[in-house]
């Protein structure tokens, strides 16, 4: 039987045809690996702590085929092209060295602005601690604290429970030598309460202690006795010379 002859042009544009499918296939289903940020291990990051570079390393994880190399497999996983864009915001959490980096864990420009995590009719204020105030190191975001507050009148010094299980919606750290230090803690509240703790910071003194999870009662004015004689004061808790101790 005699076999039907073939153009060499046609042949060509054959062998061209296959080459292009072929190479199709290999680029779609070839493996992929996906570099993302990875907090160096060793590191332990306080919520409110800023992320440095020194802190972050490169790691990287195999994909399949059908993902490109940018595309990140775990949703919030941050490649770590992009990195640079997060260095110097205050993680949302505590983190121990060794994680992979989300988005979420970092305080981002969204986080910024505190309209965005306040609800309606809700503003924020940020209360300055030391190292006397009784807060826990380990406060992160989404802690409720205690505020207890002493102040003086003609009748003497009166402390009680101001407000009580007051959501913590940011925290402030410094870098103290190798370890992070708690210096304010803003907490979400009512105008009221706001007016109230404002009272309260000029007149009084004031303590934050944290509150157990299973205090279940809500956030809100902790004694309403004690916070109607307080905001009755005028005179301030300096006057009395106990401040500074």
């Amino acid at each position: 039987m005699k076999i039907p002859a073939i153009h060499p042009l046609r042949l060509v544009a054959i062998v061209l045809i296959a080459m292009i499918v072929a190479y199709g296939s290999y680029m779609y289903w070839k493996p992929q690996t996906f570099a993302y940020a990875k907090l160096r291990d060793g590191v332990v990051l306080e919520g409110g702590a800023a992320l440095k570079a020194e802190y972050v390393e490169r790691a990287s994880l195999a994909t399949g085929g059908l993902l490109s190399g940018e595309r990140s497999p775990i949703p919030g996983l941050i490649p770590y092209s992009q990195i640079a864009a997060y260095i110097n915001m205050p993680v949302s959490r505590r983190l121990s060295g060794g994680v992979p980096l989300l988005s979420a864990d970092l305080m981002g420009k969204e986080s910024e602005g505190m309209s965005s995590v306040l609800g309606q009719g809700m503003t924020g204020m940020s209360i300055p601690v030391d190292n006397i105030v009784g807060v826990t190191p380990y406060l992160t975001i989404g802690d409720r604290v205690h505020l207890y507050t002493s102040f003086e009148d003609d009748a003497g010094a009166h402390t009680g429970l101001l407000l009580r299980e007051m959501p913590v919606i940011a925290l402030q750290r410094e870098q103290e030598a190798d370890l992070p230090r708690l210096v304010a803690v803003t907490i979400e509240l009512t105008m009221d309460e706001a007016v109230l703790l404002t009272h309260a910071l000029h007149y009084g003194k004031i303590h934050l202690g944290k509150a157990a999870t299973t205090d279940q009662k809500g956030p809100g004015i902790g004694d309403a006795a004690f916070a109607k004689a307080l905001m009755n004061t005028k005179k301030r808790w300096s006057d009395s010379g106990d401040e500074q101790r």
